[in-house]
């Protein structure tokens, strides 16, 4: 689970998803913007039509909020909303670590 000061709150999260920025490629569909705060904040969005059981939806969660914990903040502080697509969650870990740290990287260099 992330901490406390990298979650979202459900009013920001809400106006991400109309106002944000929209990254989207096989894998994750990203809505993101910059925020005045001193770090970046994360929500994981994992739908029942990925995982029907909430184990494993929650265990996609879990894995996404350790390759976050790992990934350096970035000049510019942002927010994100990471929605995950079906692909996703069939890729061992070593492969969704890779591609979501790419995705962050190509997401902040936009940002800066």
């Amino acid at each position: 689970m992330l901490k406390s000061t990298q979650r979202l709150s459900t009013n920001r999260i809400s106006w991400l998803l109309k106002k944000g920025f929209k990254f989207n490629n096989e894998y994750f569909s990203v809505k993101f913007h910059l925020n005045k705060e001193s770090g970046n904040r994360y929500s994981i969005v994992v739908s029942k039509k990925i995982k029907a059981l909430a184990t494993d939806r929650n265990l996609i969660r879990r894995q996404i909020a350790e390759i976050l914990r790992q990934f350096p903040s970035a000049a510019k502080p942002a927010d994100y909303v990471i929605m995950i697509k079906a692909k996703f969650a069939e890729l061992p870990f070593a492969d969704k670590q890779k591609l979501l740290a790419d995705l962050l990287q190509q997401i902040s260099s936009k940002l800066n």
